[in-house]
């Protein structure tokens, strides 16, 4: 199972204010409710396999994404423990 957070980055980033918080049973379902609640982000960068080797490597992803409106957020996909 992984945890799913997003939250929005707001004064330069100085400022975060959570936004959804999440739980996902594969990589793949946590991708798909990032999906589904910031719809027009670029999520380019942000695959399974990306997830799931630096949630192996140093135990979460994490990815600062913008949508097409200029909204800045942060994504954080880490395993329950």
């Amino acid at each position: 199972m992984f945890r799913i957070a997003v939250s929005h980055l707001t004064d330069d980033g100085w400022r975060i204010i959570p936004e959804l918080r999440e739980t996902a049973m594969t990589v793949d379902e946590a991708l798909l409710a990032l999906a589904r609640h910031l719809p027009t982000a670029d999520t380019s960068g942000i695959g399974g396999d990306a997830v799931q080797r630096s949630v192996n490597r140093v135990n979460d992803f994490r990815r600062d994404v913008s949508t097409e409106d200029g909204g800045r957020y942060r994504v954080v996909i880490a395993p329950m423990m």
